[in-house]
């Protein structure tokens, strides 16, 4: 039963990979096979193949060598081909090496040119556990051609040549698989070495084999193991040229990206935290440098808030363009009025009516804001923001991040520092998950490198998110700023100049939600008993109470984050963007 399995086998597997049948009109001229037994106990194996393609248009041919064969009590025997070069009409060839299932394939030609007429082909390999050892002589039993080429064979031949002299005797056999027989020449042409040449032209499923029988213990008998992939795997792992190549890419690139932190990634300061004085220098900053928090009371330098949620996160997020709009709604750009749910389990929307107000004073990326919030009249509903802001919001980051630089917080643009490392990041995890899945069939050698890159590329996407470098004056706004976020977090604890800014209340809103302290800021103020003034700007439909009014705001922050950031969907299929051959799967074959 497992001979008649291995058989069926074989079958579907010349099915699926000869892909060049007899109707096809091409043919091999001459296939000629130089063997040598080596001192080692393996053999060399050089064939010379000579294939007409005739006016057919091909890339080349591939050539399928069992390495697994069936012992008579049909066990199975294991052998090694290891390729040593293949040659094309007298110049290095393009090829593949693929091992599918119980053969291993060398598939020669350019898959981006297609040839025709007469070619050669010159492919050496190493050989071994083909020698046999029997009572009286030691024996290379060989078949030359293979009797699965789908095309004829008009010539065959093969040379032999033994180590030294000890020919004992020598055979041949030609024609279909398990004819005992044939009128092939075997000529023995000295004590070590034989020349046998077929007899005729071989039809497809025809091939030469070649038995050669020499002196006992001229060679050693070489043996191979059944395969254990585990045991192949751990031993290419924790082989010194595994543990190198998982080891050096990924030093060379912590090394590369660590350096390129060490030097241009850590913040600049002013050694002296005294910016304005001329004998401060400016530096980098030490690992590990700690600094006494400064509470502050306002704002560092009077930034806005989605500059100073900039300043401590180094991305423009769309946090920041919300509290803009609240922080221009409480200097009296705009108002924001809510409208109740409709119906029980309806949302709750917004609508921000734009005032006139000059925008002189305005930066670029709050006059960017407004002119593409109200771009269709001086009204807009939060909901009709979806799906249609996402553009918007990228040109008022954009705008924001160019108020950034031109204050000189930062050295360079941010996002396009981190993008910048990012991009190498996922073009180095690419290239070690293509070496993992397409490279890793080959030798298990390939997996400790391309884990190793895999880990690299991690690496340097982690860090891509600390690139950015903040100027000396950014740090120390950025301390500052962390300063402002512990008075307004911890309102209670700095109960007098609390009690200062109680009327503040608007204006320091937006702060809070930069910094994510709403509810313990307006907290703060239940617990102190103050009661602010109801913000001219926002119009509610319940109770005017700081911490009602914080909660409200955070909804509505929460309501237009989603809405400006969310991305339109695609159109799909159905669409008039679809087209033949678009969308997912597809595919086709046909012959090498």
């Amino acid at each position: 039963m497992k001979r008649v399995l291995y058989l069926l086998f074989s079958l579907l597997f010349l099915y699926s990979f000869n892909t060049v049948s007899a109707e096809e009109s091409w043919d091999i001229k001459n296939f000629h096979s130089d063997i040598s037994i080596l001192q080692d106990g393996t053999v060399s194996v050089t064939e010379n193949i000579t294939a007409d393609f005739g006016t057919v248009e091909k890339h080349g041919i591939f050539r399928d060598i069992p390495v697994v064969y069936l012992k008579d009590d049909g066990d199975e025997y294991y052998t090694k081909i290891e390729l040593q070069n293949i040659i094309q009409d007298g110049n290095q060839a393009k090829y593949e090496v693929n091992k599918n299932g119980n053969y291993i394939q060398f598939k020669i030609g350019d898959p981006d040119k297609t040839i025709s007429g007469r070619h050669t082909y010159a492919i050496t390999y190493l050989a071994t556990g083909i020698l046999r050892s029997f009572e009286d002589h030691d024996e290379l039993y060989w078949n030359v051609t293979g009797n699965d080429w789908q095309v004829s064979i008009e010539k065959a031949s093969t040379k032999i040549v033994l180590l030294k002299n000890g020919l004992l005797k020598n055979t041949c056999y030609e024609g279909a698989f398990g004819i005992q027989g044939g009128d092939c020449t075997n000529q023995k042409i000295s004590e070590r070495e034989v020349l046998i040449t077929s007899s005729r032209m071989y039809n497809p499923g025809e091939g030469l084999t070649a038995v050669v029988g020499y002196t006992k213990g001229m060679v050693p008998i070489l043996v191979v193991e059944k395969p254990d992939p585990v045991k192949d795997f751990l031993n290419a792992v924790f082989s010194p040229l595994g543990i190198a190549g998982f080891i050096i890419p990924l030093f060379l690139v912590s090394w590369f990206i660590g350096g390129k932190w060490y030097k241009s990634g850590r913040d600049l300061w002013f050694k002296a935290r005294f910016p304005n004085d001329p004998s401060a220098r400016e530096e980098i900053r030490p690992i590990g440098a700690r600094e006494t928090l400064v509470v502050e009371f306002e704002p560092p330098e009077k930034l806005r808030p989605a500059e100073i949620g900039v300043l401590i996160d180094e991305r423009a997020d769309t946090l920041d363009v919300t509290s803009t709009i609240i922080d221009l709604a409480s200097r009296g750009f705009l108002t924001i009025k809510e409208e109740p749910k409709k119906w029980l389990f309806g949302s709750t929307d917004y609508v921000l009516t734009k005032l006139e107000k000059s925008e002189k004073d305005l930066l670029n990326y709050e006059k960017e804001l407004l002119k593409r919030l109200f771009e269709t009249g001086i009204e807009v509903k939060i909901s009709s923001l979806k799906t249609k802001f996402y553009d918007d919001l990228k040109k008022v980051k954009e705008k924001l991040y160019a108020d950034i630089a031109d204050k000189k917080l930062f050295i360079g643009n941010p996002e396009s520092i981190r993008g910048k490392y990012l991009a190498l990041g996922i073009v180095i995890l690419v290239l070690g998950f293509v070496l993992l899945f397409f490279m890793s069939g080959i030798t298990f050698y390939v997996i400790p490198f391309a884990s190793s890159t895999v880990f690299a590329g991690l690496i340097t996407i982690i860090f891509s998110q600390i690139m950015p470098r903040r100027s000396a004056k950014g740090y120390e706004l950025y301390q500052r700023a962390k300063g402002y976020r512990e008075f307004l977090s911890r309102a209670e604890k700095y109960r007098a100049q609390f009690f200062e800014k109680k009327n503040m209340f608007p204006e320091i809103l937006p702060y809070t939600i930069v910094f994510g302290v709403t509810e313990k800021f307006a907290n703060a103020f239940k617990e102190l008993g103050i009661e602010p003034p109801r913000p001219t700007w926002y119009v509610g439909t319940g109770h005017f109470s700081p911490t009602h009014f914080g909660t409200q705001m955070n909804a509505f922050s929460s309501s237009l984050s989603n809405a400006i950031a969310s991305a339109p969907k695609s159109s799909g299929g159905f669409s008039s963007g679809g087209s033949s051959g678009g969308g997912f799967g597809g595919g086709g074959g046909g012959s090498w």
